[in-house]
């Protein structure tokens, strides 16, 4: 029969039982959602509970080295200081004395790159040129002695300084009179000798010390002894006596 052939008391039982029938059909898929819910959480807690807490990583042991043993140095060999010749003569009133000292840079108070003026009141005299050389390189002594010492003044400086007294001696106290073993005694492997074709020999000490490397101490030498020794700048002490 028609729905709207129905008595209206019918037609209203029938939109009421309609609603309660959707109404079941709701509750029945809502259950079904929070069912699957729980589920789900319940596989979570299961799967935390299974799981645990992370482990806490081990520390890992550092492995140290053993130092190496501190190398003990060699000892260093001091030179024994030579003792100075009994002079031949006592030199107290002379530009230079029996306690002067010769380095590589000049003699007391006389410094190679002086000015002969500044050299002069350095050492408390006068200069007595040699007859020799030129304008640009000449020879001169103290005119208060003592005798057999020369400075080369070249280019208008002092470079050089000759000397054949024996009293006059270095600041490890070589000088005229010394072998070759004394040289090398004081001297070490600074020194290197050369044999000449006279049969003498030349010794020549290098200087370790940076602000020294452009002079030399040179040592000539007959039968292993000093007879005569210069200290000056490289190309300048190199040459010969005549050349000045």
């Amino acid at each position: 029969m028609p729905w709207f052939s129905l008595s209206p008391l019918r037609r209203i039982t029938h939109v009421v039982a309609a609603i309660l029938t959707v109404a079941v059909l709701a509750a029945a898929c809502g259950g079904s959602d929070e069912a699957e819910t729980a589920e789900d959480a319940t596989d979570t807690s299961i799967e935390a509970a299974t799981e645990g807490p992370e482990p806490t990583p081990t520390d890992v042991a550092v492995v140290t080295s053993t130092p190496l043993p501190t190398a003990t140095p060699l000892p260093t060999s001091t030179p024994e200081p030579l003792e100075a010749p009994t002079p031949s003569a006592v030199l107290l009133t002379t530009a230079f004395t029996n306690s002067s000292q010769v380095t590589t840079v000049g003699i007391d108070e006389v410094f190679f790159g002086m000015t002969p003026e500044e050299a002069a009141e350095a050492a408390s005299t006068a200069w007595v040129e040699i007859p020799s050389g030129n304008g640009q390189c000449y020879r001169v002594t103290p005119a208060n002695g003592p005798d057999r010492l020369e400075l080369w003044i070249v280019d208008g400086f002092v470079e050089r300084l000759d000397i054949e007294h024996p009293d006059i001696r270095t600041r490890s106290k070589l000088g005229v009179g010394n072998t070759i073993a004394e040289l090398r005694s004081q001297l070490g492997d600074r020194l290197t000798v050369e044999t000449t074709g006279d049969g003498g020999q030349v010794a020549t000490f290098t200087p370790s010390d940076a602000g020294d490397d452009e002079f030399r101490l040179i040592f000539e030498l007959e039968d292993d002894q000093v007879v005569r020794y210069r200290s000056g700048r490289i190309g300048i002490i190199q040459r010969a006596p005549e050349s000045c």
